[in-house]
């Protein structure tokens, strides 16, 4: 997203082709807020694009490289404040209160999906390794499904009647792309505008479908084929592919990052042992943090000291309960010893995490 936000038409384009949109058919309240930031944008809208950029990439990088420690954590809990006002004061909470509102086309937004999964990233280690972490991946998508459900079955949507889905589709064919991916849209549009009743059935019947399997029967083989194949489409057909050649796309929209979260369930339910999750090591920490830095926002890594040298035959410090994980390890020197080529093998026990190799 922030490499998006660096694309040059954003600082002239952003107040008057994402902002101004946004505001049309919202609350007289939430309008206002939104014209008034397309008026302070117009100000100097190279320095808001500026540091939108800073603050985008800098927080990815803090939690990427970040990992599960404090730097990582930081960053989460970063994205989740800027991901509300970002929801709130640019994507107008994501259009459902706008008439035309659809998951097809993008609702409830896709920083509502990045600050649940932010959150989700906030759990402990633990709810990763007992299955917690998969079960509720498996809800959320369950229920962005569910509202896009409710949003289709909504009358005052229009989707069961005229040009509602119709005019959805005709205007992501209209978007710049190429040909090929245009001219299915089109089919599509025109087989919508002949029969609204028969399609708009069709899409609530495939998201609420998809939702009770999630939610009965987990992110199986099938139901994540299914989810899959459904998010292409939606991406391909409703969202354009995130509008992504338009020049003004401040993020590729909701339906990839359901499909992220989706992928992530299944990939918690093929695990067959626990897995640590976020964990970097420090020589990868300390580049993270030299990225951040450069950013203005990776800062300096956080942690404990590196213990002064003991003796040669000290006994490696305990494990802490509390976190279940070994205090942290100074790296030996380069060249101290060899680094043997070896296979990792990993232990056969379900909760030893420790690996040789």
């Amino acid at each position: 997203d922030g490499l998006l936000q660096a694309q040059p038409g954003m600082p002239a384009g952003f107040a008057a082709g994402i902002l101004s949109p946004a505001a049309q058919g919202q609350p007289a309240p939430l309008a206002a807020l939104l014209h008034w930031e397309a008026a302070i944008w117009q100000l100097h809208p190279a320095h808001f694009a500026v540091a939108t950029v800073l603050v985008q990439v800098g927080v990815g990088l803090a939690i990427l490289f970040g990992g599960d420690g404090r730097i990582g954590r930081t960053g989460l809990w970063a994205w989740i404040g800027w991901g509300v006002l970002v929801w709130v004061g640019a994507e107008a909470l994501g259009g459902v209160l706008a008439p035309g509102a659809s998951l097809l086309s993008g609702s409830p937004g896709a920083v509502l999906g990045y600050v649940v999964a932010a959150a989700l990233l906030l759990l402990p280690v633990e709810a990763w390794s007992d299955g917690r972490a998969t079960l509720w991946l498996e809800r959320t998508v369950a229920a962005f499904l569910l509202l896009g459900a409710g949003l289709q079955m909504l009358p005052l949507e229009g989707f069961w009647y005229g040009a509602g889905l119709s005019g959805l589709l005709g205007q992501m064919a209209s978007s710049p792309q190429p040909g090929p991916l245009a001219v299915p849209i089109h089919v599509v549009g025109a087989w919508t505008a002949a029969d609204p009743l028969l399609w708009n059935t069709l899409v609530f019947t495939l998201l609420v479908g998809l939702a009770v399997a999630l939610l009965l029967g987990g992110a199986g083989r099938v139901a994540t084929g299914a989810g899959l194949l459904l998010f292409l489409l939606v991406w391909w057909f409703g969202q354009d592919f995130g509008t992504l050649g338009t020049g003004v796309a401040t993020d590729p929209n909701l339906a990839p990052v359901l499909a992220m979260l989706l992928v992530s369930a299944r990939l918690g339910r093929l695990s067959a042992r626990p897995v640590p999750v976020g964990r970097i090591s420090p020589a990868w920490r300390e580049k993270g943090g030299a990225l951040g830095v450069a950013t203005g926002l990776g800062g300096a890594l956080a942690g404990a000291p590196c213990p002064p040298p003991g003796k040669s035959g000290a006994p490696p410090p305990p494990t802490t309960r509390a976190t279940g994980r070994a205090p942290r390890r100074c790296p030996e020197p380069l060249g101290a010893r060899p680094v043997p080529l070896l296979p990792l093998r990993v232990g056969r026990r379900r909760h030893d995490r420790t690996a040789e190799g």
